[in-house]
């Protein structure tokens, strides 16, 4: 069963970087396929108005 969260997107100062919040449920939860400080490949798909994540191999 997928585990569902509510995150927000955030910038900090001035910066042009946004930073998107993920909910600590979602983090702890076993099936989380990041760790801290890894970097990730963002994707935007218009067509669908989503963001995907995925890890760099």
């Amino acid at each position: 069963m997928s585990v569902v969260g509510n995150g927000r997107v955030v910038s900090q100062g001035n910066a042009k970087t946004k930073y998107l919040t993920i909910p600590s449920a979602l983090a702890r939860d076993s099936n989380f396929p990041f760790e801290e400080g890894e970097q990730v490949k963002i994707t935007i798909d218009p067509q669908n108005k989503r963001l995907i994540a995925e890890k760099i191999r």
